[in-house]
Parts: C-alpha cells; structure tokens; sequence
C-alpha cells in the first residue's frame, strides 16, 4: 500500500499537543502557547499517540520515534523513544 506523506505527517502532528510551526513571530507565540497549555502532553503521551497513529497505516511496516521537550525550567530535556517492527 502507499503511504502518502501529507497524511502521514496530518497524523503525526495530530500526536502533538497542538499545530507544529517551523517559524513563529513573536505576536503568534502567545496564541501558540496558549493553544499547548488547552492540550498538555508529556513526551510519552506524545509517543504513545504516534504511535497509534503509525498502527493504523497499512503501508508502514516498522517505526522508530524519539521526542524530545527542551526544558526551561529544568536542568534537563524531558526524552523518549519507540520502536516496532512488524511481522508477517
């Protein structure tokens, strides 16, 4: 089956806890802060929800994920990882 990219990358920015941006103006920010904090996620519920996201696509076969949270209020980034391969 094939996996179209655009969807594939819906699906995986539905895991998160809001919209990904890869650029913000500084009048955005508060918008974009403000939509994060009505949907709060650790990264594990973040993996947890891409990853059941990447089950229901019949065209991919095995997965590996890392998400990462840059901390600013802590000494250290929150991580976590998950990887499955599937058989048959």
């Amino acid at each position: 089956p094939v996996v179209w990219i655009e969807d594939l990358v819906a699906g995986l920015e539905e895991a998160a806890s809001c919209p990904v941006y890869p650029f913000l103006k500084r009048p955005d920010e508060k918008h974009v802060t403000e939509t994060q904090y009505e949907n709060p996620k650790f990264v594990e519920d973040v993996i947890r929800d891409a990853t059941l996201v990447l089950r229901d696509f019949p065209g991919i076969r095995g997965f590996s994920l890392e998400v990462e949270a840059f901390e600013s209020i802590h000494d250290h980034n929150a991580w976590a990882a998950h990887r499955e391969n599937f058989h048959g």
